[in-house]
């Protein structure tokens, strides 16, 4: 690890994590909008509506399944090779928030319905111009933070502490041998629904995004572990980033760029490449599309349910899962039926029907 003090020393914590940080969102961004990736469409695959999308392949239940199981795997590897620690971090014996976890998760896979993407999907439907999802991100991001610091955080703070259980060894191992027992279960429907098309080409695609979460592990508690300016340790997730992009974009000149906001920039430059020499960049606004309502909706219940839950999917399900949290299970299921649960609710029809006319 001395070339690695030798190259915080010469250009500075700081600017090297940014730098890395900044390159891992771009491949995110770029892998993302190239195949497509979304959770919540994996969620759709996984209990398809009737003449829906089970009629097609199940493209992004294999990618979500096969990029958690590498993010296991990859943080699994990297510590047995010491390329990072994660001792003493916080996130090596966290503890489990029942009810603020369950809860939240359950509204942000609501919010994500209405919103058609969770924040990582947004992102990339941005960068190719869908005003629509940046719209949705300001709004999320506004309830996010009203939920960090701002007049939501003292309900958050309430739900949150209703049910706490300290690190067990135990049950965190029980929760995960359910959580890995899933994905296997996932793959297999995957599988026998006839698989993804271009097998080897999103394999190879979801494979690469799962090991981009010990890829920023390793960037902030690796590259970032300085004894004099140390870099709080980060995964690859979403909500937490979102709210520090529109903080600094406001407090610039009292912020400096971290790595959260290095990663949601990366993202938006990636996918806007992506999208740009696929020849897929196109301004879509609100005409013909459901109530803006319904997205407005959508964002606040992600923005509060991601911060009440402590992440998003991106931060759950790849993250969560990769360092062998036990609740990456009962957020997998508080997002499954909260995305279900419109299903099922007459109001989201309404807002499912308004639309927007035409104005010359």
């Amino acid at each position: 690890m001395e070339s690695l003090a030798d190259l915080r020393d010469l250009y500075g914590v700081t600017t090297v994590v940014v730098g890395a940080a900044l390159a891992a969102g771009a491949l995110f961004g770029w892998l993302a909008e190239r195949s497509d990736y979304c959770a919540r469409s994996a969620l759709d695959e996984l209990w398809p509506r009737a003449g829906g999308t089970g009629s097609r392949a199940p493209n992004q239940l294999w990618q979500l399944t096969v990029a958690a199981l590498v993010a296991m795997a990859g943080v699994w590897l990297a510590t047995r090779l010491d390329l990072f620690a994660l001792d003493g971090t916080g996130l090596d014996a966290p503890p489990l928030l029942l009810v603020g976890l369950f809860g939240g998760s359950l509204l942000f896979g609501a919010g994500m319905a209405l919103s058609r993407g969770c924040i990582s999907r947004l992102l990339v439907l941005s960068a190719r111009g869908n005003s629509r999802a940046a719209i949705t991100l300001v709004f999320t991001a506004l309830f996010a933070w009203a939920s960090i610091s701002g007049v939501l955080a003292a309900p958050r703070l309430f739900l949150s502490g209703l049910v706490r259980f300290e690190h067990s060894p135990t049950l965190s191992a029980l929760l995960i041998s359910g959580w890995i027992t899933s994905l296997g279960v996932m793959l297999v429907i995957a599988w026998r629904r006839g698989g993804p098309d271009q097998l080897l080409r999103r394999t190879v695609m979801a494979t690469l995004i799962g090991l981009l979460v010990p890829t920023c592990l390793f960037i902030t508690a690796g590259l970032g572990a300085d004894d004099f300016e140390p870099v709080p340790v980060e995964g690859l997730r979403f909500t937490g980033p979102l709210v520090d992009t529109f903080n600094y974009a406001v407090y610039s000149t009292a912020f400096t760029i971290k790595f959260g906001v290095a990663i949601v920039v990366g993202t938006l430059i990636g996918s806007a490449i992506s999208a740009a020499t696929a020849g897929r960049i196109k301004i879509e606004g609100f005409n013909q599309a459901p109530h803006p309502l319904r997205y407005i909706l959508g964002a606040a219940l992600m923005g509060f349910g991601g911060v009440l839950a402590g992440g998003c999917t991106a931060g759950w399900l790849l993250t969560g899962g990769g360092l062998l949290h036990g609740g990456v299970l009962i957020a997998f299921t508080g997002f499954a039926l909260g995305n279900f649960s419109l299903r099922l609710l007459r109001f989201n029809r309404l807002l499912s029907a308004g639309t927007v006319p035409h104005q010359a």
